[in-house]
C-alpha cells in the first residue's frame, strides 16, 4: 500500500477491531460537529427568544440542502481515492486529492452566491412565518459566506478518511467547536446579538477549521500531500468523482427536498412547533452523529477492499457495521426514554409550548433513529463498490418517495403533528429493503465478473 503515516490497513486483519478504530474518532468529530451546531440553537433559544430559534431551526432545511448535496459529493471524492488506495495507483491519488480541493472551492463559491442573491425567495420556498422571516434571513445570508471554509475542511477530511486518518479531524472540531461556542456566548450574552450572532460565530469556526485542514494536507508526508500551484481539475479524478459523488449529491439533495416539505408542514403548526421541531432535530443529529461513524466505515473498508478486490471482506464489513449500530441504537433508545424531556428543555427551558410540542416528535424519532443508521450502513456500501448511481434511484423512491406520499395523503388527512414525522421510520425502513435487494445484485455481478480474470481474495 502506498500510503503509510496516519493511516488503517483496511485490506488485512481483524475488521471488528479496524472499524471500531475508524470508527471511534468519527464519532467523537461528528459528536463535537453537532455539539456546535447545537450551540447556535441552544444559546439563541435561551438568550435570544422563540423568534430567534425559529429563525435559526428553519434555515437548517436550506442549509442542508446545499451541504448534503456537497457532502454527497465528497463521498466521491472518498470513494475514488479509497479505490485508488487499495490498488496502490499512486499517480491517482495525487491527483485525486488534488481535484477534490479544486471542487469545494468551486462549488462552496457558487453555493455562497446562490445564498446571497436569492435569500428571500429560499425562505418563501419553505413558507417561513413572517415574524421570523427577518432573524432567518439575516441567519442565511451570513452563514453563506462560510460555505468555503466549511467545503475545504470536509473535502480534506474526505481525503484524511479515505487512508483511514479519522483522529486528526476530530482534534481540528474539538478546538473549532471550544471557539464556536465562546464566540456565540460572547455576541449573544455581551454584545446582545441574536441569530446574527450565533451565524457569525459559525462563519468564524468554519474559517478556522478549513485553515488547520489546510496545514496538515500541504504538510503531509505521502500522496495525499497538498501543492497549492496543483490544485485543479484533474480530468480522469473529475470524471470518477462526478460519477460517483453526483448520484450521491442528488440523492441528499432530495432527501433535502423531501425535508423541505416536511419543515413547510411543521411551518403551518406556527412558530412554536419550528422551535420545538428545531430543537428535536438538533437532539436528533446527535444521534445520526453517533452512528455517522459506521456509515463511513461502510463507505471506506467497502471502496478500499473493492479496490483490491476482496469480496468476502467486503460482507464482512457490513455485518460488523450492523452489529455496532444495534448497539448504538440501544444507547440512543435508552437516552430517550430517560433524558428527552430535560435534553428538550435545554433549548428553551421557560417555553412548556415549546418541550411539550417538541416532545411529540421526539417519542417518534428518538427510537427509530437506529433504522436510519442501518440504511445509512446499506447505502454507504453500495457507493463503496462503485453503485452510486443504483444507491441514488433506491434512495430517492425509497427515501423521498415514501415521504412525499405519506404527506399527501395519510398526513393531509389525519393532519395531526405526530402523524407527520411517521415519514421518516417508513421511508427507512422501505429503503433498506431496496438497498439490500441491490447489493446482492451487485456484489453478484461484480464478484463473477471478477471471477472470469482470476481467483478472488478471501481474506
Amino acid at each position: 500500500m502506498a500510503l503509510k503515516t496516519n493511516s488503517i490497513d483496511m485490506i488485512h486483519g481483524s475488521l471488528w477491531t479496524k472499524i471500531l478504530k475508524f470508527a471511534c474518532p468519527l464519532i467523537l468529530t461528528s459528536f463535537l460537529q453537532q455539539m456546535y451546531s447545537a450551540a447556535d440553537v441552544i444559546v439563541v433559544g435561551r438568550f435570544a427568544g422563540q423568534e430567534a430559534l425559529a429563525g435559526v431551526g428553519t434555515c437548517t432545511a436550506i442549509f442542508n440542502l446545499f451541504l448534503n448535496f456537497i457532502m454527497g459529493f465528497s463521498a466521491g471524492a472518498t470513494i475514488v481515492l479509497g479505490q485508488a488506495i487499495g490498488a496502490d495507483d499512486r499517480e491517482g491519488i495525487e491527483k485525486v486529492t488534488h481535484t477534490a480541493l479544486a471542487i469545494a472551492i468551486s462549488c462552496g463559491l457558487i453555493i455562497c452566491i446562490v445564498c446571497l442573491l436569492f435569500t428571500k425567495e429560499l425562505l418563501h420556498l419553505i413558507d417561513v412565518p413572517q415574524n421570523v422571516m427577518s432573524e432567518a434571513a439575516v441567519y442565511l445570508r451570513i452563514v453563506a459566506v462560510g460555505y468555503i471554509p466549511l467545503l475545504i475542511y470536509n473535502f480534506g477530511a474526505a481525503i484524511l478518511r479515505a487512508k483511514g486518518d479519522t483522529k486528526r479531524s476530530l482534534y481540528i472540531v474539538t478546538i473549532s467547536g471550544i471557539i464556536n461556542v465562546i464566540l456565540n456566548l460572547f455576541f449573544v450574552c455581551v454584545l446582545n446579538m441574536s441569530a446574527d450572532g450565533v451565524a457569525l460565530a459559525t462563519v468564524i469556526s468554519h474559517i478556522f477549521t478549513a485553515t488547520a485542514m489546510m496545514y496538515i494536507l500541504c504538510n503531509e508526508i505521502d500522496e495525499t500531500r497538498i501543492s497549492l500551484r496543483k490544485i485543479r481539475f484533474y480530468k480522469e479524478p473529475v470524471l470518477k468523482i462526478i460519477r460517483f459523488g453526483l448520484p450521491s449529491g442528488i440523492q441528499s439533495s432530495v432527501y433535502s427536498i423531501s425535508n423541505i416539505l416536511v419543515q413547510s408542514s411543521v411551518n403551518s403548526f406556527g412558530s412554536a412547533a419550528i422551535a420545538g421541531s428545531a430543537a428535536t432535530s438538533s437532539i436528533t443529529e446527535f444521534y445520526n452523529a453517533m452512528s455517522n461513524g459506521m456509515y463511513q466505515a461502510s463507505i471506506v473498508f467497502a471502496s478500499q477492499n473493492f479496490g483490491a478486490k476482496k469480496f468476502e471482506r467486503i460482507k464482512n464489513t457490513i455485518w460488523v457495521c450492523m452489529v455496532y449500530v444495534f448497539a448504538i441504537w440501544a444507547i440512543q433508545s435508552a437516552i430517550t426514554f430517560f433524558f428527552g424531556e430535560f435534553l428538550i428543555g435545554l433549548y428553551a427551558p421557560n417555553d412548556s409550548a415549546v418541550i411539550e410540542i417538541g416532545m411529540r416528535k421526539f417519542n417518534i424519532m428518538g427510537y427509530t433513529y437506529g433504522i436510519a443508521a442501518m440504511m445509512n450502513v446499506m447505502s454507504g456500501v453500495l457507493r463503496g463498490v462503485g453503485a452510486s448511481f443504483i444507491n441514488m434511484v433506491t434512495s430517492i423512491v425509497g427515501v423521498c418517495g415514501i415521504r412525499i406520499i405519506w404527506i399527501l395523503t395519510a398526513f393531509k388527512a389525519m393532519g395531526t403533528f405526530e402523524s407527520l414525522f411517521l415519514c421518516y421510520p417508513l421511508s427507512w425502513l422501505g429503503t433498506i429493503i431496496m438497498h439490500t435487494i441491490m447489493f446482492i445484485v451487485v456484489f453478484k455481478k461484480e464478484k463473477r465478473l471478477y471471477l472470469k480474470e482470476g481467483k478472488v481474495q478471501q481474506i
